[in-house]
């Protein structure tokens, strides 16, 4: 069997077949055409993060709902990301916003419901003791100049608790009742002018609890009747 000859033709025939060949391999990864590859030509985990140049992956190229809670970072989202008016309440889960998330001062008079706040439990007990003492008191009395009281206009006292030391000057109690006050008018006068004064726990002429009351007629001490409330 005879063996081929090397020759100088052969020699240049095969480095043209390996320029060629080469070269065209070369040419076709270096010259591809537009848009010739696509998602088919691309192996999975192929495009990394390191291979996408900065900001490459801008607002539009971003499908719909694509994002979501659990693709972003820990802390990705500042506040200077977020658009004014960007979270609404719609977008608050409920219990998101607690007191401790609450700056002093932000909840105002004007944000809050009054009718969702109870009544403070003093407050309460003040308007209760005062429309229960104004609108009824407990103990009241017409007492006569005598220093007799006027059934038909009393509660809580009686004549035996009104005691006239003097002229002008009466001494009222109740029993079991101990005043921490009182008001007292004088009747209408038309002819003179009448005057009624009263006071708790007196030490002249009277003693506690009872209070004293003072009538006046034209300056003088004098019998005057008298309305007089006392409250507790």
């Amino acid at each position: 069997m005879r063996r081929p000859r090397l020759t100088y033709a052969n020699v240049v025939a095969t480095v043209a077949l390996f320029v060629a060949v080469g070269g065209a391999g070369a040419y076709a990864a270096d010259q591809l055409g537009p848009k010739s590859v696509g998602e088919r030509q691309l192996r999975p985990g192929a495009v990394t993060a390191e291979k996408l140049r900065k900001n490459a992956v801008i607002a539009p190229k971003i499908k719909a709902l694509a994002v979501k809670q659990g693709k972003i970072a820990n802390g990705a989202v500042s506040g200077a990301k977020i658009a004014n008016g960007a979270v609404g309440s719609d977008q608050l889960a409920d219990g998101a916003v607690t007191n401790s998330k609450l700056a002093s001062g932000a909840v105002t008079g004007d944000k809050v419901d009054e009718s969702s706040l109870g009544q403070v439990p003093s407050a309460a007990k003040a308007d209760f003791a005062t429309n229960a003492e104004s609108a009824n008191p407990a103990v009241f009395a017409r007492v006569t100049a005598e220093g007799k009281v006027d059934a038909s206009f009393s509660k809580g006292i009686g004549s035996a608790d009104v005691t006239r030391k003097a002229a002008g000057i009466y001494c009222i109690g109740a029993a079991g009742y101990n005043p921490r006050g009182v008001q007292v008018t004088a009747e209408v006068n038309v002819s003179d002018i009448v005057v009624a004064e009263a006071k708790v726990n007196p030490t002249l002429n009277c003693v506690a609890p009872q209070v004293e009351v003072l009538t006046y007629k034209n300056g003088t001490l004098g019998d005057e009747p008298f309305y007089v409330v006392l409250y507790r």
